[in-house]
């Protein structure tokens, strides 16, 4: 019996690794002088989905350290200034309070305002750091849909590690398999399946391709469209009854 039900934030419910993706790109394209472009970083941080911000800065910063090089650092250095210049645009851009509601991903934020009304328990457990989850909550105004809500901060090991919702599952006082899980990236896959949970993946345009080539779920696991998320999942809770 289903008794959980828990979402990822960016790409799931509000469509934050797009804003992320180009503040890594305009980050880049600073620190690089332009000899790497916004879409050149934009394109490949599809691979990099649903990784923590250390992890996609050393694998940013090994894709273009020929490009970097002039900067005559260490990598771990110009990882440390990606970042630091990258949660500058990041956090500046989401101090417009119009930027994220046009990121709204909204048939999964009806989903989550469904299940909240029908007394599922919801948690949320995002590799994001807590104060932009805090900002992007409150910008959404969902913060109260959720029951517990782990960020990148409470954990040792980010995801693909199934540590968050190990966390979680402990948190909601559930078993596994009465966990439902709401992801879009490859590696929040790994982690919900690693922890013996249920998924389904909500693809967007930044991670349709991998979620499909990994192979990890079944086709009917995996929702292109999102206006057949809730269909999909309340489908699969009445099998299990």
């Amino acid at each position: 019996m289903i008794k959980a039900i828990i979402f990822d934030l960016d790409g799931t419910l509000v469509q934050t690794e797009i804003v992320k993706a180009h503040s890594y790109a305009k980050a880049i394209a600073l620190l690089s002088a332009n000899a790497v472009t916004e879409n050149e970083v934009i394109q490949n941080f599809k691979n990099y989905v649903g990784l923590s911000r250390n992890d996609v800065a050393k694998n940013l910063v090994r894709d273009y350290h020929q490009q970097l090089k002039s900067l005559a650092k260490s990598n771990e250095d110009i990882e440390d200034m990606l970042i630091e210049n990258r949660l500058e645009i990041y956090n500046s851009m989401l101090e417009d309070p119009s930027v994220l509601p046009k990121y709204c991903c909204t048939m999964t934020m009806g989903f989550l305002n469904t299940v909240h009304e029908y007394n599922y328990l919801t948690g949320l457990a995002t590799m994001s750091h807590c104060m932009q989850v805090e900002r992007v909550l409150q910008i959404m105004n969902i913060k109260d849909k959720f029951k517990f809500v782990i960020t990148r901060d409470e954990i040792e090991n980010a995801k693909p590690h199934p540590e968050i919702y190990l966390r979680m599952k402990n948190k909601l006082q559930v078993e596994s398999d009465e966990c439902v899980v709401i992801e879009d990236s490859v590696a929040g896959i790994k982690a919900a399946l690693s922890a013996n949970m249920h998924v389904f993946a909500v693809t967007n345009s930044i991670t349709k391709d991998s979620v499909h080539t990994s192979k990890l779920l079944d086709k009917k696991f995996i929702i292109d469209n999102p206006a057949e998320l809730e269909t999909q999942v309340y489908e699969f809770i009445e099998s299990l009854k």
